[in-house]
């Protein structure tokens, strides 16, 4: 039900983004950091969808949700299937998604929900609203 209710709050987007823009140790392996407004960002968009909350992620529905865009544009399945893979090691390994035991799923966690509202909220703001809030 947390999942479901709208997120609010008052932490400032730098303290927010603070802990995946930089790389990490993970069970002895580095992990790359997360780069929310790069190359990133059409990922963490697509499983930001209210829809993974009740049906939870998987490479198959991200697959047919990101063909079109740039960021799987010209590949074919199998790379696109692949790339899907590890981003979504990279999202595990960052806390923002979680396994669902004995499924090939994925679900949002808090943490992944909350960046996800803040990088959506920051997209949909115009220049002028952030001048306002900055000031």
């Amino acid at each position: 039900m947390d999942e479901l209710s709208t997120f609010s709050d008052q932490t400032p987007l730098i303290d927010l983004l603070a802990p995946y823009v930089r790389r990490r140790t993970r069970q002895g392996r580095r992990v790359r950091a997360l780069e929310v407004s790069g190359k990133d960002r059409e990922i963490l968009q697509a499983i930001s969808d209210p829809a993974f909350t009740v049906s939870g992620i998987t490479n198959g529905v991200l697959r047919k949700k990101l063909c079109s865009t740039p960021w799987g544009a010209g590949r074919s399945d199998k790379q696109l299937s692949a790339r899907i893979t590890r981003h979504l090691r990279l999202l595990r390994d960052h806390g923002l998604i979680r396994k669902v035991p004995n499924r090939r799923r994925y679900q949002l966690t808090r943490k992944g929900n909350q960046l996800t509202s803040a990088l959506n909220a920051m997209l949909a703001a115009s220049t002028d609203q952030l001048i306002q809030i900055a000031a």
